[in-house]
């Protein structure tokens, strides 16, 4: 199996987990982790994430709504200042990060938007930032090991053919797979990267810029989640290809050394 193909099936066993067990992180995790958001907060301006380990406090009062989550005690808050370029975007990019960072340690994850109390979370914000979503972390509850991996097997079958994720530009889907012999990989990638509500916005063609045939980034977003999945999406698909990277914005080519 090639590294391209190694990636994909990590990306695949992915899946997002609403119920923990009571096991702590590890000082191991909570080290490693710690490592990857000093880096990222580090380097990119307009985004901050924080961990936060052992406080239930945000999620104690959401036991009966939709999506509802249990035995969340440790989650990492992504914080946005929008002054920044593309700051939705690379809070969506830099978070899937983190959760593929997770899943390399052992850890499981999910993405939540809406159902906690963010009067409750454990972040402090200055004046022009906000908390745009947490991302919880920890072991899965054995029941909902079980439920999850059902859930994850169903949905990956809901997904439907990759080819609902191109758009066709300059090529067709099939003589861009000629110019880009990796397509499909990229676009199972967009299929399993998480949306809110499954809505999956992202969008990848082949244009042909400047006498090179470039893979290109695309998304109709219409609110603040969706530019968030846009950078989700796009971290997928730059996992698969760790020599490249993507230029930000709606339109943005991934460029190859």
């Amino acid at each position: 199996m090639d590294q391209i193909e190694s990636r994909l099936n990590f990306l695949r066993k992915r899946h997002s987990v609403r119920t923990y067990s009571e096991t702590p992180l590890s000082p191991e995790q909570v080290k490693e982790l710690k490592a990857e958001i000093t880096m990222i907060n580090t380097h990119e301006a307009g985004i901050f994430f924080t961990l936060v380990t052992d406080d239930p406090n945000p999620f104690s009062s959401y036991k009966s709504t939709y999506g509802m989550f249990k035995g969340v005690r440790n989650y990492i808050t992504a914080v946005v200042d929008e002054h920044f370029p593309d700051a939705l975007e690379r809070l969506g990019f830099y978070g899937e990060q983190l959760a593929l960072k997770a899943q390399e340690i052992g850890l499981s994850s999910c993405f939540v938007g809406a159902t906690f109390d963010s009067s409750k979370v454990d972040v402090q914000l200055r004046a022009g930032r906000k908390l745009e979503f947490l991302l919880t972390l920890g072991y899965p509850a054995e029941k909902e090991g079980l439920i999850a991996h059902i859930s994850a097997s169903v949905l990956h079958r809901k997904k439907g053919s990759y080819e609902q994720f191109y758009i066709t530009s300059d090529y067709d889907l099939r003589g861009a797979e000629q110019v880009f012999p990796h397509l499909r990989m990229a676009l199972e990638a967009i299929a399993y990267a998480p949306s809110a509500v499954n809505l999956r916005p992202t969008r990848l063609t082949v244009k042909n810029i400047d006498g090179k045939q470039m893979l290109v980034a695309m998304v109709n977003a219409k609110n603040r989640m969706q530019w968030i999945d846009f950078g989700i999406a796009k971290q997928n698909v730059q996992f698969l290809f760790p020599e490249a990277v993507w230029e930000w914005g709606n339109g943005s080519p991934l460029l190859f050394d």
